[in-house]
């Protein structure tokens, strides 16, 4: 019998992908024991160096009681294991999660196989501290400041995604005898991961508890019961991935777009909580009109209860999202079967993209 562990972290949307690859993994191999390592919210520099959000999640929210890879050790092994990899100080060294966790168990008598990749390897992307950033770093984010090199991103990057298909299903759904240690692929968001052979489990899975303040209730009332379209302008630690959506009008087409699909449209614009006010103030940059759109602003749902933001956005008849596992949640958890989706890449699974 192998042992199998996959790795979490970062915020829900994150880990609910990575504990779609626990699922996957159960299922082609069910015979052995499958794991999860969330060891990087027991890290203080970890999470100063790339922020870890409202820390481990799935069990307040859904009550997921995975087996976790610490109960293969004594009290006393586990605290010696956090120590040494808290030593191995991984966020410096490209967040190399994979290798240093793997030595480390390995020390401790669990051989794994790191499937995972080495982060510190030849071309693999470079995570850099801001204060810490070269000259050639600094230059390339300024060029992705420059709206003539974003249109030439865009268009390399999709003639690239309508030439290659990438088969995700096969780094997601991994069939081996062998212990390997694996998780936060974040691939299950994308086309072609296989996440259709998991749906039920998944949707079980994930069910929100439920509602029980007015302000929520309220909020999810009329959701339901108007053709309402959920607007995830996810900005904040993400606005450097998401800056092109501001900037080329992604927005003010996936908008158009549900204005010509559906009639009378209520938008429901979701944000992170820094965010809000810009929202407010930047409408029209998310292609409304505050005069002659009914817009809704869902800015409550703050902290540990946050999730239910994801839960309201799932509500939606449709979702316009960015770049971000938390907003894609919001889009697939949908069940409305004439739903419309509109993410920013043709590789993200979403019925239409811009």
């Amino acid at each position: 019998m192998a042992v199998k562990v996959i790795h979490i972290e970062s915020g829900l949307g994150n880990q609910m992908l990575s504990y779609c690859e626990y699922i996957a993994m159960k299922r082609v191999n069910p015979d052995d024991e499958i794991y999860i390592e969330d060891i990087i919210y027991s890290i203080k520099e970890a999470n100063d160096f790339i922020c870890q959000w409202n820390g481990y999640e799935l069990k307040r929210i859904f009550n997921i009681d995975a087996p976790n890879v610490c109960e293969l050790f004594t009290v006393e092994q586990w605290n010696a294991i956090l120590a040494d990899i808290q030593k191995t100080r991984f966020w410096e060294r490209n967040w190399n999660y994979p290798v240093l966790f793997t030595d480390v168990f390995r020390k401790y008598g669990l051989d794994l196989e790191n499937i995972r990749g080495d982060f510190e390897a030849p071309g693999w992307p470079r995570m850099v501290n801001e204060k810490s950033k070269p000259l050639s770093r600094r230059v390339k984010d300024r060029l992705e400041r420059f709206l003539p090199y974003i249109y030439l991103q865009q268009y390399v990057r999709r003639r690239r995604a309508i030439k290659i298909e990438y088969d995700y299903e096969k780094e997601l759904f991994v069939k081996t005898d062998r212990n390997v240690f694996t998780g936060q692929r974040l691939s299950f968001k994308m086309k072609n991961s296989g996440i259709e052979k998991i749906e039920d489990e998944i949707r079980k899975t994930f069910v929100f508890p439920p509602i029980e303040d007015d302000k929520n209730l309220q909020a999810m009332k009329y959701i339901q019961s108007h053709e309402s379209v959920a607007i995830h302008a996810r900005r904040g630690d993400l606005l450097g991935l998401n800056y092109a959506l501001y900037v080329t009008g992604y927005f003010k087409k996936a908008v158009n777009f549900i204005r010509e699909h559906t009639k009378n449209p209520i938008f429901f614009i979701f944000c992170d909580p820094d965010s809000v006010e810009w929202a407010r103030e930047n409408a029209d940059v998310l292609g409304l009109n505050i005069i002659k759109d009914e817009v809704q602003f869902i800015d409550w749902n703050k902290s540990t209860d946050s999730y239910r933001d994801m839960q309201l956005m799932a509500a939606c008849k449709h979702q316009i999202i960015t770049s971000s596992s938390f907003g894609w949640w919001g889009a697939w958890l949908n069940t409305n079967p004439n739903k419309i989706t509109i993410g920013p890449d043709p590789w993200i699974n979403t019925t239409n993209y811009f």
